[in-house]
């Protein structure tokens, strides 16, 4: 049969490795949450630009949109011998101010989905920041457990040769 010494000396070694096993795997643990809000807030941020460059095209095609209108007004009161003024200054005075409405549409828009996403990607950086911190918490709670463990193991052990 062992001594008991080597008994608390194995015990004092696996409390320690097992502090330190567990410690690691909650910094692996942690860093890879945080590694994944890293990311939620990188697509966030990728999300914030295809937006804007979406929103972009979208006023452009208005603007487009616009133009065409104006020129098929000019043709078309052209053709029936129009002046370009009277009613058809109207109605492009209409038609520009219903384009104006969907350009400011389209802007308020584009700004709402790039504050929400720009929300989206702090919160997910500080999500991040507080898993690495709860990792680092956790690593050393664990470390300290093993300590105990250890401690509290050479403790009963030196209780035990006393009493003999």
């Amino acid at each position: 049969m062992c001594h008991p010494a080597v008994i608390a000396a194995v015990s004092i070694a696996g409390s320690l490795a097992g502090g330190a096993v567990q410690a690691q795997g909650v910094r692996q643990q942690a860093e890879a949450q945080a590694k994944a809000e890293e990311r939620r807030a990188e697509l966030a941020d990728r999300q914030k630009q295809v937006n804007q460059t979406q929103a972009s095209f979208e006023r452009k095609r208005t603007l487009e949109q616009r133009e065409r209108i104006h020129g098929q007004n000019r043709a078309v009161s052209a053709e029936r011998g129009l002046s370009q003024t009277g009613s058809l200054v109207d109605v492009q005075d209409d038609t520009d101010y219903e384009i104006a409405q969907n350009i400011e549409a389209i802007r308020y828009r584009a700004e709402g989905q790039r504050d929400n996403l720009a929300f989206e990607a702090n919160t997910a950086r500080e999500r991040a920041h507080s898993s690495r911190r709860a990792g680092r918490i956790g690593a050393s709670s664990a470390i300290l457990g093993g300590v105990t463990s250890a401690f509290t193991t050479l403790g009963n052990a030196y209780y035990q040769f006393s009493k003999n």
